[in-house]
């Protein structure tokens, strides 16, 4: 088993991915709303972000809130499925502002149905 998780900047391409995903078989993906590091630096009060970088984030896109990041728990054998959706609908990864995605070995679990 391995927990995969995608992270990306643009919201938008959650729900279609989810859509890919229950296509594809795949069930249980969650998805909750997260911040990059500058993002956070940016919202604290008592600390200042590069001031280049702040202001570049804000010019080009200032109704920016939050991203999203995915997670699901994946047998060895789904994860192909599970890349080849996130390749498909979040586009090439190695292009800026397009996501990140990894996954970690899960050693013990629990609650997490088997299809057979």
């Amino acid at each position: 088993m391995q927990l995969f998780v995608y992270i990306s900047g643009n919201p938008e391409v959650v729900p279609p991915l989810m859509s890919e995903l229950l296509a594809k078989g795949i069930h249980g993906a969650t998805s909750v709303d997260c911040k990059g590091m500058l993002r956070s630096i940016e919202e604290a009060s008592d600390i200042e972000a590069p001031p280049a970088f702040g202001a570049l984030r804000y010019l080009l896109n200032p109704e920016f809130k939050s991203g999203k990041m995915v997670f699901i728990v994946l047998r060895d054998e789904d994860i192909p499925t599970v890349r080849e959706a996130v390749h498909k609908i979040c586009g090439n990864l190695r292009l800026p502002n397009t996501g990140v995605f990894f996954s970690v070995p899960v050693m013990n679990w629990e609650g997490v149905s088997h299809r057979e």
